[in-house]
């Protein structure tokens, strides 16, 4: 790292988490790389050295992979960029939290975590709405950080229109001829997933012409070897839980950490409170929320979440879009509720239109507004 500093590199740490947030963070890293690629020096911090494979795609060489406790220290550092608020990156570096979702689940991340971020990268005007409100309600002074309109890296493709529905469900070897409702839920405990989930994939391969795609949160897939396993994925290796659904032609678990090819290839989004919901809701599709009490009133109030419950049921800035869908309030509801909006999509588009218009800045274009904000704070 000395070497890179006294040859006039800029140094950038990018903090891996998790491997679900490679493609929050990959889309502008790429970008960075295609305009400044000789004048940056590149390193990961991460606890997933051993998963060469999907770390390769940042071709960073292993010398430069160190564990995230040791990132803290490395002071020659210009930036550290992360798509999550949990990392603790060098203090004397610019440090950069790119947002891994749409506002949503809680009232506001934890105080001591937002403080170690002097840069926050804003998806839309709902979200930045959020933001205020958080500062707000710590009472930390909105003066010390800079918040970026951006938009979303992660859809940049999704919005460009790069995926085919029918290509999506035939690589799948479903039948494009019909519907597909996929199932996306959040990864929380109290949430659908764990509190219900395998009941909700009985519910709708009970529609017996629909296809039925469950992926889920990246980090519900975390590795058993992961620090986070219980935490993120409640201790369930949960592609062995939903293994006896894969005897039916109609079903298909997808555990590619790529939501937004099924995002394109769907026709109805089950979800619960994950941001999933908005991303369906720019395309103008509909969405079934389960509602799941255990969350609101429990989940809640652990100090990692620290909110009302009643203002991340109805709040815009929280929700996840719940008042431009549909709640269902018991999962034995949800076969009907599915058959109906697949059967009538346009119900509530003037409400998903309404807040879709809130949530996105620079549409398609997120990994290029991103990397020219992190040159221009750098004076590049």
């Amino acid at each position: 790292m000395a070497r890179d500093k006294a040859s006039g590199r800029k140094i950038i740490i990018v903090f891996v988490e998790e491997l679900g947030f490679i493609q929050f963070l990959l889309p502008v890293v790429e970008e960075l790389k295609r305009r400044r690629g000789a004048s940056i020096s590149w390193y990961l911090a991460t606890d997933h050295v051993t998963h060469g494979d999907e770390l390769a795609v940042f071709n960073v060489p292993a010398q430069r992979q160190f564990p995230p406790r040791l990132a803290r220290a490395l002071l020659l550092a210009d930036v550290f960029l992360s798509a999550s608020v949990y990392g603790k990156g060098p203090p004397t570096s610019l440090r950069i939290n790119i947002s891994h979702n749409q506002p949503t689940k809680f009232e506001a991340y934890p105080k001591e975590h937002l403080v170690n971020y002097d840069v926050h990268f804003l998806t839309g005007p709902l979200h930045r709405e959020q933001y205020e409100h958080m500062f707000e309600l710590h009472g930390m002074d909105l003066s010390r950080v800079k918040l970026i309109n951006v938009g979303y890296p992660k859809s940049d493709a999704l919005l460009q229109g790069r995926h085919d529905r029918r290509h999506v469900l035939e690589q799948l070897g479903l039948d494009p001829a019909r519907k597909t409702v996929l199932y996306a839920p959040a990864w929380d405990a109290g949430g659908s997933l764990r509190s219900f989930g395998e009941e909700v994939i009985e519910q709708l391969l009970s529609l017996t012409d629909v296809n039925v795609v469950v992926k889920l949160h990246p980090i519900s897939y975390t590795d058993s070897s992961s620090p986070n396993f219980e935490w993120y994925a409640g201790g369930v290796d949960w592609v062995e839980r939903f293994r006896r659904f894969e005897s039916n032609p109609r079903f298909r678990h997808v555990t590619s950490f790529q939501v937004d090819p099924l995002l394109v290839a769907s026709d109805l989004l089950v979800t619960d409170f994950s941001s999933v919901a908005l991303e369906f809701m720019v395309l103008d599709k509909p969405v079934i929320y389960l509602d799941c009490p255990e969350y609101f009133e429990k989940t809640l109030k652990h100090p990692a979440y620290n909110s009302d419950p009643d203002y991340v049921r109805n709040d815009p800035k929280a929700n996840a879009g719940r008042h431009a869908g549909v709640v269902v309030e018991h999962v034995r509801d949800l076969a009907a509720a599915a058959r109906r909006y697949l059967a009538e999509p346009e119900l509530d588009s003037d409400k998903r239109r309404k807040l879709a218009s809130t949530l996105l800045y620079n549409p398609g274009r997120g990994a290029e507004a991103a990397a020219t904000s992190i040159l221009h704070l750098l004076g590049i």
